[in-house]
């Protein structure tokens, strides 16, 4: 292979990696998003509950 070939391969390469990473990151960022909201939702309820056994 000639060296043009190597270099569109390898940026090719970059940026599929890019794009895999970046999906990955708002995975993730939506799951910590995900996990604070049932933190909060759970909260809520624990309190409501609280409230309605006094």
């Amino acid at each position: 292979m000639r060296k043009e070939k190597w270099i569109q391969l390898i940026g090719f390469s970059a940026t599929l990696i890019g794009l895999g990473a970046t999906l990955l990151s708002d995975w993730v960022n939506d799951q910590k998003m995900n996990e604070k909201i049932t933190e909060k939702i759970d909260e809520k309820l624990s309190v409501r509950n609280a409230k309605e056994e006094s």
